[in-house]
């Protein structure tokens, strides 16, 4: 009886766990490309100046480490 009560545990764990990888964290991460609210919690999707498309970045994006979240040129 208890090998099959720690057999259902120890299954449910690991498929919670494949679950978890197959998931993966919500959301884009930070200077990642987005539309709409696809970032991650802490992030905002918001137009750049000087850049066609919209990225996840901090607010203000100005304290980001990553050069999609400062004004500028596309690919700089």
């Amino acid at each position: 009886m208890f090998c099959k009560i720690a057999f259902g545990v120890m299954a449910a764990v690991a498929g919670a766990c494949i679950l978890g990888a197959c998931v993966g964290p919500g959301g884009k991460g930070e200077g990642d490309s987005c539309s709409d609210d696809d970032c991650s919690a802490d992030l905002t999707c918001q137009p750049i100046d000087g850049r066609t498309s919209d990225y996840c970045c901090p607010t203000p994006a100005d304290q980001s480490d990553k050069s999609t979240c400062h004004p500028g040129v596309d690919g700089g």
